[in-house]
């Protein structure tokens, strides 16, 4: 019995997605799904038409997705395939295409599965390697996808359902490539350059970097300021050993503000700090500063360096980090728990106006779009 349309949700779990918010940042994950599924379809199709050499014209058009939804349950995004839509790319193979997006499907979870009980494929082409190396590489610790038809709902179970999180998706790619790429973001120091379009930055967890820009930006902002600190977002290519590769796109390079970067540098000092505090440090009744906390904290004054200049940093009795600031007559805090919740609150200081707590799911959108509109820096 065919059906006009088929409906495949990805779940992502963790408490950046709790209530269903999505960060931008995870949305390259629903091409690379696609194009994931697509690379199993031509596969499929080619199984299926041994006579024929190449694929149809509109194959690949074929098989497109829209995004319908953002459910709750953390945040479940909603992919459907329309049979007629695919019928007006690739006429008179419908029947077969449906048959083949299902089978598809199949083939993505089951490399996955396996993948997740030490079952790895011989090979893959570099497609599939493409796809897998965008396919959650923006995923942080303690987060996963999972991969959902509507029709297996009602028969999956937390013991079945196929997911992907980084240790099971550094294992998948390196065991056929040796490589795998995530997201890296941070800070580091202007170390040269050169005029051809390359920054030389050292950087903490990889040493000095040779990151890409474009020439003109050399001369005009980064000249003359070697030893100043500049702020990164990249995809880098590390192999299985987690040891540094090379970049594989820049999506963003900026100078910090010398001052700034002094206080960067006290903030830093002062995390060291609280990482040193052991269970009971407050009367013996306090826990100690969670690494994640901390963690989220940096890449917060990462983001937002400006917030450095001045801030209050101190440990909570449950494990968490404080960062208190004044701007534009407002004392403003940001508060970093265990569980990966930020709550972001102020008073004003010649005033009685406030801004209730509101809490966040770690550092999404909506909580920046909050902050920036607040803050205004």
């Amino acid at each position: 019995m065919t059906q006009d349309h088929r409906t495949f949700r990805l779940r992502y779990v963790g408490a950046r997605f709790d209530g269903a918010r999505l960060p931008l940042d995870v949305l390259s994950d629903l091409l690379a799904f696609r194009d994931l599924l697509v690379c199993y379809a031509k596969d499929r199709w080619r199984a299926h038409n041994t006579s024929r050499r190449r694929l149809p014209k509109g194959f690949d058009k074929s098989i497109s997705f829209d995004l319908i939804g953002v459910e709750n349950g953390s945040a479940v995004a909603k992919l459907d395939w329309s049979r007629s839509k695919a019928q007006v790319a690739l006429p008179g193979f419908t029947d077969e295409l449906e048959q083949i997006v299902d089978e598809s499907f199949v083939d993505l979870t089951k490399l996955i599965f396996e993948a997740g009980n030490q079952r790895f494929p011989a090979a893959l082409s570099s497609e599939h390697i493409r796809a897998l190396n965008t396919l959650g590489s923006g995923l942080q610790d303690n987060e996963k996808i999972e991969f959902i038809r509507d029709e297996d709902t009602e028969r999956n179970s937390e013991n079945n359902i196929v997911y992907l999180d980084n240790h099971r998706r550094k294992e998948l790619i390196t065991r056929v490539r040796n490589t795998y790429q995530v997201r890296y973001e941070g800070i580091g120091e202007l170390r040269g350059l050169h005029v051809n379009g390359q920054l030389k930055v050292n950087t903490k967890e990889y040493g000095e970097l040779s990151i890409p820009v474009d020439p003109d930006r050399v001369t005009n902002e980064f000249d003359g300021n070697t030893g100043a600190d500049i702020q990164f977002a990249l995809q880098i290519e590390l192999d299985n050993h987690d040891t540094y590769q090379r970049i594989v796109e820049a999506f963003d390079v900026e100078l910090v503000d010398q001052q700034i970067s002094e206080n960067i540098v006290k903030c830093k000092d002062r995390f060291t700090e609280l990482r040193r505090l052991a269970n009971g440090w407050l009367d013996g009744s306090a826990a100690s500063i969670s690494g994640a906390a901390i963690s989220v904290a940096e890449q917060f004054l990462a983001r937002r360096p400006s917030v450095t200049s001045g801030c209050r940093i101190f440990p909570t009795d449950t494990g968490g980090v404080n960062i208190e600031f004044v701007a534009n007559g407002w004392d403003f805090s940001v508060e970093f728990g265990t569980e990966g919740k930020t709550e972001f609150y102020g008073v004003q200081i010649d005033g009685a106006d406030e801004v209730p707590p509101r809490s966040f799911n770690g550092l999404s959108k909506e909580f920046f779009d909050e902050f920036d509109n607040r803050v205004k820096q």
